[in-house]
């Protein structure tokens, strides 16, 4: 199996050297060469975001198995957007030989942008890292976008979240081709954590970004949880429920009563990470008198239940 890593102008250099310490560690417990590799780059050695340089070729040695593209953005998406129209371009005849040759393509962070842009994901599912969400969906609505998973597979098509959800992707991608006991091993050579589903634990709702109406909203949600609805909300922002029904679908693409659950269901997020609190008692504070009936919520729209994101993100010591 022939491995190319794309490398950008700017990509993490940690996961780049994860990726090829991987592949020669496969190589290593099954004491032959079963996984070739190399470094594919616009430059002749590629730069990474800590300064780091990488050898690479202008075009692969032979023909492609598996195509992986690396990035490096930051959580700025005017400027992550603006980086990734760029690569989308330096990687294009890449990706479409690629395509050409039948290798599958895997991105990590931001990089699953590139392969929309080309079209390629058009009708498949696809993740991408948290806050570039409201982007990829408004740019490239054909997608079957599914953010808050850490990882999806689509046929030939693998894509992950922000940049350390390439862990799960290298780990997947051996499976998938073959080398599923090799995985194992190497996870315990490696003390890799366990697997991951879900971004929503990472998520910093501060750098989602918001219209001027949606900031008027958390506003009332912060000192108002317990009390939303959508006659409270269309009150205090002097409209009909039905304008404000309205209002929320052109701006926010979802309905008051959705929104209601997400920002609840944010607060008990924030709880749970920083406070010791019970589950019930979280569950009164943010307006639920069911915790049953929250915790299925919960689990909907995160993927887990409240323990299991506690455990997740827990500070030591509290």
């Amino acid at each position: 199996m022939h491995v190319v890593i794309h490398l950008p102008d700017a990509f993490y250099s940690a996961i780049a050297s994860t990726f090829a310490e991987t592949f020669q560690a496969v190589n290593e417990i099954r004491g032959e060469e079963v996984v070739t590799f190399e470094f594919v780059s616009s430059a002749s050695r590629a730069r990474s975001k800590s300064g780091i340089l990488y050898p690479t070729r202008r075009r692969p040695s032979r023909k492609m198995d598996v195509l992986v593209l690396l990035t490096g953005i930051t959580t700025n998406v005017s400027e992550s957007i603006h980086e990734l129209k760029k690569q989308s371009e330096q990687a294009k005849p890449l990706v479409l030989l690629a395509r050409r040759q039948g290798a599958v393509l895997a991105t990590t962070c931001g990089a699953s942008y590139i392969l929309a842009d080309l079209g390629l994901l058009n009708g498949k599912n696809a993740t991408i890292s948290w806050w570039l969400k409201k982007e990829a969906e408004s740019q490239f609505p054909l997608v079957k976008w599914q953010p808050k998973r850490i990882l999806v597979r689509d046929g030939p098509f693998y894509t992950s979240g922000a940049a350390f959800a390439g862990l799960e992707l290298i780990s997947s991608l051996l499976r998938d081709l073959g080398f599923e006991k090799e995985e194992r091993q190497v996870r315990k050579q490696m003390v890799l954590p366990p697997a991951r589903e879900s971004q929503d634990p990472y998520e910093i709702p501060a750098l989602l970004g918001a219209t001027s109406f949606e900031k008027r909203l958390r506003r009332l949600a912060q000192s108002n949880l317990t009390e939303l609805s959508v006659p409270f909300l269309a009150g205090a922002l002097h409209m009909t429920p039905r304008t404000l029904a309205r209002r929320f679908h052109d701006e926010l693409k979802l309905s008051p009563g959705k929104w209601i659950q997400e920002q609840r269901v944010g607060a008990a997020r924030t709880l749970l990470e920083s406070t010791s609190l019970s589950v019930s008692e979280i569950c009164y504070r943010i307006g639920y008198e069911d915790s049953a009936s929250f915790g299925r919520l919960f689990r909907k729209t995160t993927g887990m239940t409240p323990g299991e994101f506690r455990r997740e993100l827990r500070t030591p010591g509290m």
